[in-house]
């Protein structure tokens, strides 16, 4: 009898592991947003919910007590989201800064910087940045030079890391403010560039033409044992474009490249630069003050900010599931929907529970059910 227990232990084992997902078998990355004075609530959120498209990551935000304390010790990448670089690296003190330099270059630790967490990441002469892509930042006194929908374009490497956009000419993600990336002099480390933007975003008064347009879009750079990498947009607030992120992710992490649900791989929703100028800010504060208008002035004003793919939609638009009639309820869940705002799930949840009237509770729920199953993961 006592035999017998080694192979039983073994049958036991096996036929649990049979049973799990392939995706769970293996340890996951564990990925550290970072969270505190300096990241942008919605930057921070987006990117969380970017990250759970992929089934081999695990997100959690950080701080820079984390950081210090070794709370963080278990984190594979680090990820400074969009914001404000200066207070984030402010935030993490000159302690805090060396801590994460470190877990990168002597720990081989991953990094990813989103639009400020790309400022954060670069080597530029007068900010406080971490050096750790390569990069320096630009013509940082227009920093504020506008915002929208841009167009950028693969290089061939970049083509090996997204598969997916291959065989696109263009591409098109949100842009807001990010830096303008140049090699930075004598740095010691060399980026290789996977994007380029092409879009020249000029928008506010006495920002210079021709800044933006031809400079790198997304980099990724070896750093001693790690590996960083910068994007100066935001995948993780584009509609078929937040996958970029967690495959970002996977190659800092040094793991194997996986393939995301056609639900969230949609790279040809958008068709065309918009950028977001006078006549478009215009256009945006109407809808805007529209949202308390009429029926009918609200059913317009959500579809106007979803089309002009405002940046505030995903501020704007969710709050509506709780608007007073149901046209506007059902839209909103749609535009969600849309949006791939994930992060609404409850918003819509509560929807579905409040609602009294069978036949829209149900096509509140069909809304639900495609919000939630948008990573592919259930």
């Amino acid at each position: 009898m006592k035999s017998l227990k080694p192979i039983i232990l073994f049958f036991i084992l096996a036929t649990s592991a049979c049973q799990l997902p392939a995706e769970d078998a293996v340890d996951k990355i564990k990925v550290g947003v970072f969270d505190k004075n300096g990241g942008s609530p919605y930057c921070i959120t987006d990117a969380i919910e970017s990250l759970r498209i992929d089934r081999g990551i695990e997100a959690r935000t950080v701080s820079a007590a984390d950081i210090l304390s070794g709370a963080a010790s278990d984190i594979d990448v680090f990820l400074f989201p969009g914001g404000s670089g200066r207070s984030e690296t402010g935030n993490l003190g000159e302690m805090g800064q060396q801590k994460i330099i470190d877990m990168v270059k002597n720990h081989g630790k991953g990094i990813v910087g989103i639009c400020a967490g790309a400022y954060v990441l670069s080597e530029t002469p007068g900010y406080p940045s971490l050096a750790l892509s390569g990069g320096e930042a630009i013509d940082i006194k227009h920093d504020h030079r506008g915002h929208g929908l841009v167009k950028f374009t693969l290089t061939e490497t970049g083509k090996d890391i997204f598969p997916e956009l291959k065989n696109r000419e263009t591409c098109y993600c949100q842009y807001y403010e990010g830096p303008v990336l140049i090699p930075a002099e004598n740095s010691k480390y060399r980026y290789n560039e996977l994007a380029t933007m092409q879009s020249d975003v000029h928008l506010i008064e006495g920002t210079p033409a021709n800044m933006t347009n031809n400079r790198p879009f997304i980099i990724v750079s070896n750093i001693e044992k790690g590996k960083s990498a910068s994007v100066v947009g935001h995948p993780e607030n584009t509609p078929g474009m937040r996958w970029i992120i967690p495959r970002l992710v996977r190659i800092v992490a040094g793991r194997e490249i996986v393939p995301y649900n056609k639900n969230v791989v949609r790279p040809g929703i958008y068709t065309k630069e918009i950028l977001c100028n006078a006549e478009q800010l215009s256009k945006q504060r109407k809808a805007h003050n529209a949202l308390i208008g009429s029926k009918e002035e609200k059913l317009k004003a959500m579809q106007v900010l979803y089309e002009m793919c405002a940046w505030s939609a995903k501020k704007w638009i969710p709050p509506m599931v709780r608007d007073k009639d149901f046209e506007v309820r059902l839209l909103a869940a749609q535009l969600i929907v849309k949006l791939e705002r994930t992060d609404a799930i409850n918003d819509l949840k509560a929807a579905v529970l409040n609602e009294l009237t069978p036949k829209n509770k149900k096509l509140l729920q069909g809304q639900l059910e495609l919000l939630e199953n948008i990573p592919g993961n259930k």
